[in-house]
């Protein structure tokens, strides 16, 4: 297979992929179930600077006093501050306590 060929090909599987979350999107508004179970993305809730839950997480790929970084299906949520603990780990999602500083994420 040619190089021009494997693009369009990478491209027509970008645009398809694409279409098929548009239809999921709407799919799951006109249903009413939750996106985050829909879509396969992270659903995060924060409270205050002391605590926060990642639901729908895939792992745990760095856990410190200083810093956590947990995997989800649309790459990785970064945790920075102090005393920060994982108070609570199921397998549906993680509770963060300590005094959280940074949340960012990075695909």
């Amino acid at each position: 297979m040619s190089p021009d060929n494997r693009k369009k090909q990478k491209k027509q599987g970008r645009k398809k992929n694409k279409v098929n979350m548009d239809f999921k999107e709407k799919l799951a508004e006109v249903l009413e179930l939750p996106k985050e179970v829909v879509l396969d993305v992270p659903k995060i809730t924060m409270i205050g600077n002391s605590s926060l839950v990642v639901e729908n997480y895939k792992g745990i790929v760095e856990y410190g006093n200083e810093r956590i970084r947990v995997n989800t299906a649309k790459g990785l949520v970064k945790i920075q501050g102090d005393c920060l603990t994982i108070r609570e780990i199921t397998s549906e999602d993680i509770v963060v306590m300590g005094k959280i500083g940074s949340l960012e994420f990075m695909e």
